[in-house]
């Protein structure tokens, strides 16, 4: 009999390989943990809105952790369990200071993406758009004037800086890190990723297990990167990918195969079910 309730998998590094999709592999050893009475449940810095077409794959009914924590939802009803809002002032500010920097954002609301203009990476999601059916597309809005002059009538859960070279996400995360009204960890390299302060994928894992009364320590987590850190602390059962930061394998349990060798599916078939 399985001890664990949960298996809780990042997005980006973790169960997407590096073409942005879920193996065969993958797939596979994470409906067999379904079939066994776990529930998977998603943890990114994505909104949901950007992952809609890998919840239908996996088939997951139940709740999803976006934005690093800062939003946690019910998959089939929309239910907002937990939210935390960016400070509208904190916002203005970094949109400002992206504009004035040359630098592409993305903006994670509940209902839309917003976007800079000329930003290659909400030109990839309309690209995307394409080949999608209506129901998972991403619904992306570029910005004007006239939003910005209103984005304090917007509630804002994460905003993502798309940075040239990692180099000026570094200089971004110091920048910013000084308001303590943020909390600002990169996810991946070239990427900062901006939420309200005390928000982390391991605050957010606390608050649905206190709510549905789940135990972490029969929690198996997957994680990549500096944002997953906090979420290996809570679990009983941290697992790091073979492409991890060395620092966040040092909060791991396991190192199992990278992400683009079906690292999930390697390590439930040989850490979890030989168990």
């Amino acid at each position: 009999m399985i001890q664990y309730k949960w298996c809780v998998c990042d997005m980006d590094g973790t169960l997407l390989n590096s073409k942005d999709i879920i193996s065969e592999e993958n797939e596979a050893a994470l409906k067999k943990l379904q079939q066994m009475g776990l529930e998977v449940i998603i943890a990114s810095g994505r909104v949901d809105l950007l992952m809609k077409p890998f919840i239908k794959q996996l088939n997951l009914k139940g709740n999803i952790i976006c934005c690093n924590g800062g939003l946690i939802k019910n998959i089939e009803t929309g239910e907002i369990l937990y939210s935390k809002v960016m400070d509208k002032g904190a916002v203005r500010e970094i949109i400002d200071y992206a504009l004035g920097n040359n630098i592409n954002f993305l903006i994670y609301t509940n209902k839309v993406v917003y976007s800079n203009k000329n930003n290659p990476k909400a030109e990839k999601y309309e690209k995307l758009n394409m080949s999608l059916s209506k129901d998972l597309q991403i619904p992306i809005t570029y910005i004007d004037d006239s939003i910005i002059k209103n984005i304090h009538n917007i509630d804002i859960f994460k905003i993502l800086l798309v940075c040239d070279n990692h180099e000026i996400v570094k200089v971004a995360q110091k920048h910013l890190s000084k308001s303590d009204k943020l909390t600002a960890v990169s996810s991946v390299k070239g990427l900062l990723d901006i939420m309200a302060s005390n928000t982390s994928k391991g605050h957010g894992l606390k608050i649905l297990s206190d709510k549905l009364d789940v135990d972490l320590d029969k929690v198996i987590a997957f994680g990549d990167n500096y944002n997953d850190v906090e979420m290996f602390q809570c679990v009983g059962m941290p697992i790091a990918m073979g492409n991890a930061e060395e620092d966040v394998k040092l909060q791991a349990k396991y190192v199992t195969k990278s992400n683009d060798e079906a690292g999930i599916a390697y390590a439930i078939n040989n850490y979890i079910l030989q168990k």
